[in-house]
């Protein structure tokens, strides 16, 4: 009674795979979305830094120039434009661009007891290089929206109150509180994106009283400097070199589209990272900041109060710590026609940061863009990459697995055949070589005197030597075949000669089996090149299992043809047959049919593998028709020699050797 099947560890490994393959795809696929939310995260992150480092470098270098070239209070009231021009050379030899400011102009003060037009414009002069003055000029046509707005409605340009600390009472002593505790600036720029306005103020705080009200501080409003950018410079130096910065790696390829336009007018390009940069980023950009607008840092740059956006003023208060009732306030005095600026406004050493009421936009936007279209679109890219690689690592993964298991199969499989074939070939050694004993024993001990006896004794002998040494040659030409050794003897092989050769070699068999042959070969078949003696024993193999399996029928055929450049030999019988499954693998070593093992018909499963082999050496084929009861009929094709037909005297051919 046969036992379960037993199932072998690489099965049990395969089908673990092949339960844990989904399961990591899964997890792949999981895994993968996290990394791509995470990858969006980081490259919007970086990209955002970059933008925004850009911005504020590039406003810095702008501004760090813009309050290099202020005009001192001191410098403007005396006209000590040489104290200016040291200011300017430094500036300029320190200056990574200093071709970036195009002008400097000084705009004097408005007098408010000059008789003239509202809004008439003061006097403007001019840096002049060559000079190392400021010299007076008219109004050039690119400052006249400066022009407007310096000027302003009824000759006033900004308001300005102030509120003056209170003494707080004999036990706080003389110690006044200066702090600055409020400042308001409207949002309206004087300049525009090319142009800075910062106003020149001389303050001087007055001296307070015992008595209220308390002196105001002396205001006096002595022009404006105006600084002239230079679009150009700008847009060809400075921000290509900020964009290689932040934007660029060290290789010098980045992954975005860059470009600078002009708020109010997009179309307006100041720069763009490479041509067309700035029509592919500006529908849908990945970052946007601003440039040329108000930053906290070191300075503020100038605004303009006329009413709007909360008002032009700046106040100046302090609380009043005291047991008593305030003093009533102090009527605010103001002054008409000034302007205030601000530089690095502090309180208690700390930045004084703008109230609400300003807007943060700039008069240039920054706009970068992905190359692959967005963010979203490289990320989805990436992840179809990454998606595509570890898929292909799992198919390879589940394709060795499935490789792993056919080997193993396959080697299974060939083991045992390989035992089947040590199996059959010791039957076959141990069948003649036990009938050879045999006979040698009765015929060495006496045992056959008689002259017919001792005929068919040695007969007996004969045949089984015969098929011994059948059976040894098939071993080594296997060994021989295995080691590329199919046609070793290359030479001119007549047709009609192997053939009748084959024939003549299994004679014994054929009479043995009482099988008539029928041959249907012609005289002038050309030759074919190659190993006589494996051709010979690949035909043989052929005939020899034709005899075998003839059946009742006990009848064969063999016929030949030619083509000029093919010769073609079919072994035809009418014996048991090959059914369909076998036909798959009879040409496969030590396979043996169902049909021949049932009926216990004698072979190892290697004639057909060795014809197979030996004619596909020689650049042939084999193949096999078979209807299971009907016969079979076994075609074999060899390439011919570029000789002439054998029987017509060609000196060239050879006759086959004899087998040893």
């Amino acid at each position: 009674m046969k036992g379960p099947p037993r199932i072998s560890g690489v099965t049990l490994l395969a089908a673990a795979i092949v339960v844990l393959l989904p399961a990591l795809a899964w997890l792949q696929y999981s895994w993968l979305d996290q990394i791509a939310d995470a990858d969006r995260e980081r490259r919007a992150r970086t990209l955002q830094t970059a933008a925004s480092q850009l911005a504020q470098d590039f406003d810095g270098e702008v501004g760090k120039a813009v309050l290099a070239l202020q005009i001192d209070p001191s410098t403007a009231e005396r006209r000590d434009w040489p104290s200016f021009a040291e200011k300017y050379q430094l500036w300029a030899e320190t200056a990574a661009t200093p071709r970036m400011v195009k002008a400097i102009y000084f705009v004097d003060a408005p007098d408010p007891h000059r008789g003239g037009p509202p809004g008439d414009a003061p006097a403007l002069r001019v840096w002049n290089v060559e000079t190392q003055s400021f010299e007076e000029t008219a109004w050039p046509a690119e400052l006249s929206s400066v022009r407007s707005r310096l000027a302003g409605e009824n000759g006033t340009v900004m308001d300005l109150q102030f509120a003056l600390p209170l003494r707080s009472g004999a036990d706080r002593g003389e110690r006044r509180d200066r702090s600055v505790q409020r400042m308001l600036f409207p949002p309206t720029h004087a300049g525009d994106e090319q142009t800075s306005v910062v106003p020149v103020i001389r303050v001087i705080p007055g001296q307070p009283g015992g008595t209220m009200p308390p002196v105001p501080p002396d205001v006096k409003l002595l022009g404006f400097t105006v600084v002239r950018l230079d679009l150009a410079a700008l847009g060809s130096d400075v921000l290509p070199r900020l964009v290689r910065r932040h934007l660029y790696d060290n290789a010098g390829a980045t992954d975005f589209l860059v470009a600078v336009v002009s708020r109010d007018n997009p179309s307006h390009v100041i720069f763009e990272s490479e041509p067309g940069a700035a029509s592919a980023v500006g529908a849908s950009p990945d970052e946007t900041v601003w440039l040329l607008g108000p930053r906290m840092g070191p300075f503020a740059f100038m605004t303009r109060g006329d009413g709007r956006s909360g008002g032009g003023r700046v106040t100046v208060s302090r609380e009043v710590v005291n047991d008593h009732p305030p003093p009533p306030a102090p009527r605010p005095v103001t002054a008409d026609k000034v302007v205030v600026n601000v530089i690095e406004a502090r309180r208690n050493d700390n930045l004084v940061a703008m109230p609400g009421g300003g807007t943060r936009e700039g008069h240039w936007r920054l706009l970068a863009k992905h190359r692959a279209g967005s963010l979203e679109a490289a990320v989805a890219a990436a992840r179809t990459r990454n998606f595509a690689l570890s898929s292909g690592i799992l198919a390879l993964l589940a394709g060795a697995i499935g490789l792993i298991v056919v080997s193993a199969r396959r080697a299974d499989r060939l083991a045992r055949q390989q035992l089947e074939f040590v199996a059959a070939v010791s039957h076959e050694l141990r069948t003649p070589v036990s009938v050879i004993g045999a006979a040698a024993g009765n015929l060495a001990d006496g045992v056959v005197d008689e002259h017919d006896r001792v005929r068919r004794y040695g007969a007996t002998i004969q045949t089984e030597a015969r098929r011994l040494a059948e059976t040894v040659e098939r071993v080594l030409q296997l060994a021989g075949i295995a080691a590329g050794r199919a046609a070793a003897s290359p030479s001119l092989v007549p047709g009609h000669l192997l053939i009748n050769d084959a024939v003549t070699a299994v004679r014994h068999d054929t009479e043995a089996a009482g099988v008539t042959i029928e041959r249907h070969i012609p005289d002038a078949l050309p030759s074919v090149e190659g190993d006589a003696m494996a051709l010979r024993s690949a035909l043989q193999n052929l005939i020899g299992n034709a005899v075998k399996y003839s059946g009742a029928a006990r009848w064969v055929r063999i016929s030949a043809q030619a083509d000029g450049r093919t010769l073609r030999i079919a072994i035809e019988d009418r014996g048991l047959g090959i059914d369909a499954a076998d036909r798959k693998h009879i040409f496969e070593p030590f396979f043996r049919g169902r049909e021949a093992q049932s009926r216990q018909i004698q072979g190892s499963g290697l004639g057909l593998h060795l014809v197979q082999r030996i004619v596909q050496a020689h650049g042939g084929t084999v193949s096999v028709h078979s209807e299971p009861g009907k016969g079979s009929t076994f075609i074999l094709v060899l390439p011919t020699a570029a000789t002439t037909p054998s029987g017509a005297g060609a000196h060239n051919e050879s006759p086959i050797p004899a087998r040893p």
